[in-house]
This record gives structure tokens, sequence and C-alpha cells, in this order.
């Protein structure tokens, strides 16, 4: 009894002490662009001129009057414009393909007055393909192409500095990646008695004060770690979960005793631009195309 004592005892020592840290969090997202790609269905339209054409050049060659021709072209475009509001109805009516979520994972690594938080896997634009096949067996493919956002971001809480490396794909079509350097500005937290249960640990919720955007972090005073997912920080805990708008970030799992020193470097790939740029960077693109 004495020795399980003993080893809560330490446990509890070291997650209050504990300067080496990694967190797995997991995020349903959706893609934050999708170019759409679909194969008409035109081989009825398609069959229907060349019949009629072929009966033109036949009723020309046959003698017949300039009059019926007329006529005959005329009705040619009348069931030309029915057979396309056909088609136009099939397509309006089709369903659509869905946009479905995909699993985020992310890790946050902390090494005593650094952090850095990336993607687990890289993040790739994955393309999705629909077959179907026609009336006469010819196979059509409407493909959807999901372009999916990045980021890592490098906190140095002792020198006050903020480094992320991202990609957005939600008005940059080029698929560029962007580095931004900037001042670590400090996050005023409201503290609350709200309490709920994640994992193993009890956590606390705190709201951010000093921001535009609705954020709520539950964290844990458990674990020594005044660090969070998507470049949050300043709590008295590691932030296990994270509400940013409509967006949950999860805890998944962490890792207090790591196998080897975690060695944190700050990102370096990307084109160097500001905030301010970044955040006026939709109308410059637009303009170029």
């Amino acid at each position: 009894m004495k020795i399980k004592l003993l080893i809560i005892l330490f446990f509890i020592s070291f997650l209050g002490k504990c300067q080496e840290i990694t967190v797995f969090y997991k995020e349903k997202r959706k893609p934050a662009q999708v170019s759409t790609k679909e194969s008409f269905d035109t081989d009825e339209i398609s069959d229907y001129y060349r019949e009629q054409f072929a009966k033109i050049k036949e009723a020309i060659k046959s003698g017949v009057s300039k009059d019926s021709i007329m006529l005959i072209r005329e009705e040619l475009e009348k069931e030309g414009e029915r057979i396309s509001a056909r088609i136009s109805e099939r397509e309006k009516n089709k369903k659509p393909l869905t946009i479905p979520y995909y699993d985020y994972i992310t890790v946050l690594r902390i090494n005593k007055e650094k952090s850095l938080y990336y993607p687990q896997n890289e993040v790739s634009n994955d393309t999705v393909s629909h077959s179907r096949t026609n009336k006469k067996g010819r196979e059509l493919v409407d493909e959807r192409i999901n372009y999916n956002d990045s980021e890592i971001i490098y906190l140095d809480t002792s020198k006050k500095k903020k480094i992320s490396s991202l990609k957005v794909h939600k008005f940059d079509y080029k698929g560029r990646k962007f580095l931004i350097e900037e001042t670590l500005e400090p996050q005023e937290w409201e503290l609350t008695n709200k309490v709920k249960k994640i994992d193993q640990y009890i956590c606390y919720k705190a709201i951010l004060k000093n921001t535009d955007k609705k954020v709520e972090a539950w964290y844990t005073n458990k674990i020594k770690a005044s660090y969070g997912p998507k470049g949050y920080y300043g709590l008295p805990g590691l932030i296990l979960e994270l509400k940013e708008g409509e967006k949950i970030v999860s805890f998944d799992k962490v890792s207090l005793f790591p196998s080897e020193p975690i060695i944190i470097n700050p990102p370096n790939e990307g084109e160097k631009i500001t905030r301010e740029e970044l955040e006026n960077l939709s109308t410059k693109i637009f303009n170029e195309y």
C-alpha cells in the first residue's frame, strides 16, 4: 500500500514539474476549398443533331424546296432546345457529391519555454472521383479536389516570439506556404469555476478576452504546461480542449515520459510576409487573376 502511495505521489509531483511533453489532438474538419469538375452527358443531344443533319443533307440531295428545309431546321432547333432542357433538369436534380469531414490530427511538443504545434501527417489535397454510366454504356467521371489548410506554430515565451508557417487554400489557388514572424502578444484569460473531466484529468473552463473571436479553453492544472493547440497559451495548466468559434480541437492523448529529449526548432519554410499582409492577401491575389 505504501509503495502504491509513493508511486502516486511521485507521479503527481512529476506532473507538476514536467518540462518536456508531447500532446496529440484531433479535430473534425471539412476542406477549406473544394474544386469540382463534372462530366456532362451530352450523347443524347449530339446523336439527335447528327441524325437531323443527315436528314437535311438527304432532303437537299432529293431536291426538296428551301421552305421545307427551313421548316426542318426550325423543328431541329426546337427539339434540340427540348433535349437541352431535359439534360439541364437532370443535372439540376442530380444528387451532389458529398463533402465529408476528415480527421485532422495535430501534435503539440513542449520543452520548457518553447512549443511547436503541427499536423501529425503532411496535409494533402485529396482527389475524389465518382464514376457513373449513361444509357449507352459510356462512363462519365465526376471529380472533386479537396484543398486542406495546414499550419505550424512555434512559440518561445522567453523571447516573446511567434513564428507561423501556413498554407491557406480558401483564397490562394497557387498552394503557397507563408512564413510569419511576429511578437508574441499576451493572451488575457477569464478563469471560471466550470469543471468537467477530460480523459482522466479534471479541467476548468477559461474564456479568452482580448480577441474578436469566441475562444473557450478547458485546461488542467495537473499538468503545469502553459500551452495549448493553435498557438494558445498563458493558462495555469495544459489546454486539453479548445473551442474557436464553431471549431473544436479535442484532446487525444499525452506523452509525459519522452524516450529522448524533445528538440524544438522554428519552421523556416514559406514566403515571408507580415500578419497584415496575409489578411490583405485575398484582395491582392484576386487582382492578380
